[in-house]
């Protein structure tokens, strides 16, 4: 099992992932976010194939084609850490943090 603590940017919302591997193929995902846009793609995201999942190209993700359609901008980053949570609950790859931070002195 995977739980992942997003913080978003500037709109300050902030989700709970949890990826939960439900069966040999399946990895159970659950949401829980303030956000009405993120709730929005947890009640269409509920299971995916990790196996699909990692290979397929980016845009035919089923974390992407709902992101696509759910998701407020692009730059929202709970996708990529949905698919994170998702590598890590099927044992494809041991947890690590991710992050993005912005330098003040580089802008």
């Amino acid at each position: 099992m995977a739980i992942v603590f997003v913080k978003g940017g500037q709109c300050g919302k902030e989700t709970v992932i949890t990826a939960r591997k439900s069966g040999q193929t399946t990895v159970a995902l659950q949401f829980e976010t303030p956000c009405e846009h993120i709730a929005e793609l947890a009640e269409e995201l509920r299971d995916v194939n990790p196996g699909s999942e990692m290979t397929l190209p980016m845009r035919d993700t089923a974390v992407y084609r709902a992101a696509s359609e759910h998701c407020c901008r692009n730059s929202c980053i709970v996708p990529a850490a949905t698919l994170k949570a998702v590598e890590v609950a099927a044992g494809l790859f041991a947890p690590e943090d991710a992050c993005v931070n912005f330098l003040e002195d580089a802008l």
